[in-house]
């Protein structure tokens, strides 16, 4: 499977992700699925330079994201995207994604804050839940790789 996880952080790839995510998954490439960055020459250069040298970053929109997916099958492929909406649509489409890891939607109006690095509004939480569809889809919170998995599915529904 060349999926091999996905992650959602408002931040894309920072320090963290290329320090502690990357590589707990040795993964060979990074596809970060963003249409603003897509559209933005220089923050795509940015994002493909905080990806360490061994690892390829690709920068896609989301219309082109399940084609760069299937072109690059032969590879382990690490997902990220800033909300759960776009795996949800990515699943729709057929895309298998085994494991995803809601990990940073941070603090602004209208959000609630639900765990440490997580603040959500109905649309948001709408999306996370909406993951329960797809049950070969593994759905947690983790701050970083090291942490316990949290079901956040089964907890954001006790709440």
């Amino acid at each position: 499977m060349p999926v091999v996880m996905s992650r959602v952080d408002e931040r894309l790839i920072h320090g963290q992700m290329a320090l502690a995510w990357l590589k707990k998954y040795n993964v060979d490439c990074v596809i970060v699925i963003d249409d603003a960055s897509a559209a933005d020459q220089l923050q795509t250069m940015l994002l493909q330079m905080a990806v360490s040298g061994s690892i390829e970053c690709l920068v896609t929109s989301e219309a082109d994201a399940k084609d760069l997916i299937q072109s690059n099958m032969h590879k382990k492929l690490f997902l990220c995207a800033k909300l759960p909406g776009v795996f949800v649509r990515l699943l729709e489409q057929g895309v298998e994604i085994p494991h995803v890891n809601i990990g940073g939607i941070y603090n602004k109006p209208g959000r609630t804050q639900y765990f440490t690095t997580i603040f959500l509004d109905e649309p948001i939480k709408a999306d996370i839940l909406a993951l329960e569809r797809f049950p070969d889809t593994k759905v947690e919170y983790r701050v970083v790789p090291n942490d316990s998995e949290v079901d956040i599915i089964r907890e954001l529904k006790k709440k």
